[in-house]
């Protein structure tokens, strides 16, 4: 629906821009599903091969953000299910889950995601203390604040 919406100045069906065009965001979107949703995956390596499946079918960085943004929160909603006297008006379960997930990320899952953003290859990535290009030393979360 995103690519759907008219956005002066962004990619979207009426306009191409950036090198890009919206189909090649469309195809982008089929192909990084199966691998963030692939319950098989730690949630670092969905994000990996989410970004490799997108540079080999448009050779371009057009969804690293939603790589980034979608996979920890699709971990954080495949975990358990609601329970029989569910209250929607208060749950904080999908918070809590999220929270869980990026805590528990390990140094190799880290280490996908760095390879993910440098394999993307976004426009205007610095450096950072904790650079991407580099073997990450701390956390992805401590990473992440740092870049901040």
């Amino acid at each position: 629906m995103e690519i759907e919406a008219l956005k002066p100045g962004n990619v979207h069906l009426f306009a191409d821009g950036h090198g890009m065009s919206a189909a090649q965001f469309m195809t982008s979107a089929e192909v990084s599903s199966a691998p963030l949703t692939d319950p098989r995956l730690p949630v670092g390596q969905r994000m990996l091969e989410a970004v490799r499946a997108t540079r080999l079918a448009v050779a371009t960085n057009t969804n690293l953000g939603i790589i980034l943004l979608a996979g920890p929160l699709l971990c954080a909603a495949e975990m358990t299910g609601p329970p029989l006297h569910y209250n929607w008006l208060h749950d904080n379960r999908l918070h809590d889950n999220l929270d869980a997930v990026l805590r528990e990320m390990s140094m190799d899952d880290t280490r996908a995601v760095f390879e993910a953003i440098v394999a993307a290859a976004p426009g205007g990535l610095g450096e950072a203390a904790n650079d991407v290009r580099r073997e990450p030393k701390v956390h992805l979360l401590e990473a992440m604040r740092e870049a901040a």
